[in-house]
């Protein structure tokens, strides 16, 4: 098959940097291998919905936090995870937004919520096996590698 006429699926996700005194709240979910990984609040958005949209659902959700007033910060995309299972064409959205309530995650995945100073941001981040874990691919990464050192770009091809 050619790459002219392949069809891939689209990867839709949405995530929201929430800042607080320096800090960068981070969210820890346990992976299948047991390890800890942590990523942004926010996640895949649902047939029909905006980016927009899914950040606010999913941060709720993530970590009970009402976020408003999205603001645009840049877009990944491009194709991912190619010659795997789960090749995709993704758009990610990254979001910072004004954000109020209590921190109080309901998704079964989450098993704990970090403030993360912005000089230990990259040091929580694992790449690597296994290639199906896209959030591992450090391409995944760069856009919040950039914003905590105040150098965000507003597109990051793949």
């Amino acid at each position: 098959m050619s790459h002219l006429s392949r069809t891939l699926p689209v990867k839709r996700a949405a995530h929201v940097y929430l800042v607080q005194d320096g800090k960068l709240l981070l969210v820890e979910e346990r992976m299948d291998d047991g390890s800890i990984f942590y990523g942004l609040p926010g996640g895949k958005a649902h047939p029909g919905e905006t980016l927009g949209d899914a950040a606010v659902r999913q941060v709720l959700v993530e970590t009970g936090l009402t976020v408003t007033d999205l603001v645009f910060v840049s877009l990944l995309e491009g194709e991912l995870l190619t010659g795997t299972r789960n090749e995709c064409y993704a758009n990610f959205g990254r979001f910072t937004a004004t954000f109020s309530g209590e921190l109080n995650p309901t998704d079964p995945e989450v098993v704990g919520i970090r403030w993360v100073p912005f000089a230990e941001v990259e040091m929580l981040v694992r790449y690597g096996p296994p290639p199906e874990i896209e959030e591992r691919n450090p391409l995944i990464w760069v856009p919040t590698r950039d914003f905590v050192k105040g150098q965000p770009r507003a597109y990051y091809p793949i």
